[in-house]
């Protein structure tokens, strides 16, 4: 469920996306869009939550709310997704507030919390359902991934590193696909093994000097073997899974540092930006040695 959450998030800030790459300059023209923004913000807010408690939470059992420890699960990965979730909805809202013609200091301010609102509403739900929890690591990472967002705007006024996804489907949901997926549509949502988070770092905003001013150097980090939340896992046929974490150092792109004139070109790469260009990668694995990936997703 909480990847779930995060990844629906994230496909929906990117859906909305194409509506904030607009350019304005008229007053009265952003009294309409501030009035559009916050009917929209409102309904949506609204209307997610109706339908994530129709759709999901209805179906569990509820309690009293009460705290969940999962920290120790899924190697830390859903933790960095989590964190991840909250980055792309702080800069789709700073992007929003802008296009609403909000200043500099309170596009960042408010339009970066609306996801980390919607998260930890979210958080809220989960501490009253019995299945799951309250979990103050999940809300620890939603405010990292906020922080990451708009302290970087409120100092630099852009996004030097950003918080990327990619993916690879894993073997490992074959093992338990009612966790990890029955197919590979659910195995992109709910299998941790085949994702893998990034911060990828803009060079030539670090340096002038480098160019292409789009190259960026990216650190990856991501698990392998995570059949079960927390615990190794033997198969039938004496087949051990040991759970293993992934760190990684590619090179990547930032799409938005590609010139162009068209809007729509504009509003594509700014999509793409989320996720991590396929490229060569150094992997070093856990109680393993480096190795040479020709290409990882």
């Amino acid at each position: 469920m909480k990847c779930i959450n995060s990844i629906a998030l994230v496909v929906l800030s990117i859906i909305l996306s194409p509506v904030y790459s607009q350019n304005a300059d008229s007053t009265e023209l952003f009294k309409k869009r501030k009035k559009v923004l916050w009917i929209g913000t409102s309904t949506l807010y609204a209307g997610t939550l109706y339908g994530l408690n129709q759709l999901w939470y209805k179906d569990y059992d509820r309690t009293s709310f009460h705290h969940f420890n999962d920290n120790d699960q899924w190697l830390g990965v859903d933790k960095v997704g989590h964190a991840y979730s909250a980055y792309v909805a702080a800069t789709t809202g700073i992007k929003a507030f802008e296009w609403a013609g909000y200043d500099q200091k309170h596009a960042a301010l408010i339009g970066g919390s609306i996801g980390w609102i919607f998260l930890g509403t979210v958080e809220v739900f989960d501490g009253f359902s019995k299945e799951w929890g309250f979990s103050s690591g999940d809300l620890f990472a939603n405010t990292v991934g906020t922080s990451i967002a708009v302290g970087q705007y409120l100092i630099w006024e852009k996004q030097i590193m950003r918080l990327k996804f990619s993916y690879t489907p894993s073997d490992y949901r074959e093992l338990r696909p009612e966790i990890l997926g029955k197919n590979e549509t659910e195995g992109f949502l709910k299998d941790y093994n085949g994702q893998t988070y990034w911060a990828s770092f803009n060079l030539n905003s670090i340096d002038r000097r480098v160019k292409p001013q789009w190259l960026n150097l990216a650190l990856g980090y991501g698990g392998d073997a995570m059949v079960f939340a927390s615990d190794d896992f033997t198969s039938k046929e004496g087949v051990v899974y040991e759970q293993r974490r992934q760190y990684y150092l590619s090179l990547d792109i930032d799409f938005e540092r590609i010139p162009s004139k068209k809007p729509w070109v504009r509003t594509v790469l700014s999509c793409l930006n989320y996720f991590k260009l396929p490229f060569p990668a150094l992997m070093l694995e856990e109680g393993g040695s480096l190795q040479f990936k020709a290409i990882h997703f």
